[in-house]
């Protein structure tokens, strides 16, 4: 009967990555509790991770897959599978990470804070196997949403995380109207809402259709922190005091930035408007190299660092994808991996000491080794270091950038490397060259335990680029089933 079940849920697997947290989160609610809502959320990010997991390796694999008609419509493609897989992994992490801070959170709230986190990654990983714009958009807003509530459950300790949250709402119906807005545009250029209709259309009003998928590049542009439009970033991410900013800095923005992708690879495969969408991209992903390392260079705040270099980062991958090639998929496909690594060291290390201003970093290595060697290797990978998969990633854009031509791209690889090196030099000489001026703030008790797995698969990640030989082969099989899997 097991390997029964086994084919069965392999065949619903994609409605299971979307369902398994939702069932999660309303579990989590019932139960009340705050230690048994943690453990019912990590059963249920659990399962969403090794659905999607075992679905990419089918797909990646070159096996194939089959999707169940269960009413629903679906499309499963090699940015997507690859994605789904990375957010679903991230999500399970995160989960497990935020027990370390339940008791900071208190028995109320900490129910809700779970579901809100099994909400976004549901949403964000439906908005990667929807057929329909209509339901991608409403997938992305549902993810939106809930990350809007994450920040608002803060908004009792202080106004800067209310500042947060009115920042992402404000930000967030911007773009949700240009999503809107494309979806209608595309649909009357097209004749389909289907996204896997986009680039085999013959599009006869080429202006209108390449005006919508631009406004849907925008749309979800804001919502991955891409500058200069990452404003609420840093505003929602700098005074959050827990682990829960893994849920808005990593899970979040790394949703928005795959759902991006996802995108991007059908429009640029349009002919009549791919030129266009590749530019739109350019421009956005060079904006955004030069103003996250220049803002991330005078930062003074730990988390809000990390969002301004994680907007640099995201400028990266919109250079990938614009290249519009197999090589600059992989590339952009090696940039999220790269992010999310880096991202959760820089955080998961700060929640550990409850650290924001860089000065609460003195002496970091001696009072904290785990999370200060996350911190050291998150901010290696940003500078690009060798032997990091930061660097891999950068190195596969230079590539696929010289290859195409695009050497003012390899240029500007190489501008976000010095700035990483500027300011990732600084956390570490400041963990490691100075004394401690504050007494340590992390959690002592038992629970905070909780939060070294998170630190290990972080560092794990960052250093995979010692052995990145599966990652790369995954990379690259995604790239090429771009857009080719139907349900």
């Amino acid at each position: 009967m097991t390997p029964a079940y086994l084919d069965l849920a392999r065949a619903h697997a994609p409605l299971l990555m979307i369902v398994a947290p939702l069932l999660g989160a309303a579990l989590t609610l019932v139960t009340g509790a705050a230690r048994v809502s943690w453990v019912v959320a990590c059963v249920a990010a659990g399962i969403g991770a090794y659905a999607a997991i075992d679905f990419a390796s089918v797909v990646l694999g070159g096996a194939g897959q089959a999707i169940a008609g269960v009413g629903v419509a679906l499309f499963v493609d090699g940015v997507g599978s690859f994605a789904a897989a990375l957010l679903a992994s991230v999500a399970a992490v995160t989960i497990l990470a935020v027990g370390a801070s339940l008791k900071d959170s208190g028995a109320a709230v900490a129910p809700l804070a779970l579901a809100l986190v099994l909400c976004i990654a549901s949403g964000w990983i439906g908005a990667l196997v929807a057929r329909d714009l209509i339901a991608i958009v409403a997938a992305v807003e549902t993810a939106w949403l809930a990350s809007v509530g994450l920040v608002m459950l803060n908004a009792q300790r202080g106004r800067g995380a209310l500042n947060g949250a009115l920042r992402m709402l404000s930000y967030g119906g911007v773009g949700a109207a240009f999503m809107l807005l494309g979806a209608g545009m595309i649909a009357r250029a097209t004749g389909s809402f289907a996204i896997d209709a986009l680039p085999l259309a013959h599009i006869q009003a080429h202006n209108l259709a390449a005006a919508g998928a631009a406004l849907i590049v925008l749309g979800l542009a804001v919502k991955g922190a891409v500058a200069p439009m990452h404003a609420w970033a840093a505003a929602a991410v700098g005074r959050l005091p827990t682990t829960y900013v893994l849920g808005i800095g990593v899970l979040s923005v790394l949703g928005a930035l795959s759902a991006l992708v996802r995108f991007s690879a059908y429009a640029i495969a349009a002919p009549e408007i791919g030129a266009a969408i590749s530019a739109t991209l350019a421009v956005l992903g060079a904006a955004s190299v030069i103003v996250g390392s220049v803002q991330a260079v005078g930062a003074r705040n730990l988390l809000r660092l990390t969002a301004y270099a994680g907007a640099s980062q995201a400028g990266c991958v919109l250079l990938s994808i614009a290249l519009g090639s197999p090589a600059g998929f992989a590339a952009a496909l090696m940039q999220l991996v790269a992010f999310s690594a880096a991202a959760m060291a820089l955080y998961g290390g700060a929640a550990a000491g409850r650290v924001q201003s860089l000065e609460m970093l003195d002496g970091y290595g001696q009072r904290a080794p785990l999370a200060s060697a996350a911190i050291t290797l998150g901010a290696l990978s940003l500078m690009g270091a060798p032997l990091t998969i930061g660097f891999l990633g950068r190195w596969r854009l230079v590539e696929a950038g010289v290859g195409a031509g695009w050497w003012w791209a390899a240029a500007l690889v190489v501008v976000a490397s010095l700035a990483g090196v500027f300011y990732g030099g600084r956390l570490i000489e400041r963990m490691y060259f100075r004394r401690a001026n504050a007494a340590y703030a992390g959690e002592r008790g038992v629970w905070r335990i909780a939060l070294a797995p998170a630190l290990i698969v972080a560092i794990a990640t960052v250093t995979i680029g010692v052995a990145p030989g599966f990652l790369l082969r995954a990379a690259a099989a995604a790239s090429l089933k771009l857009t080719g899997l139907a349900s």
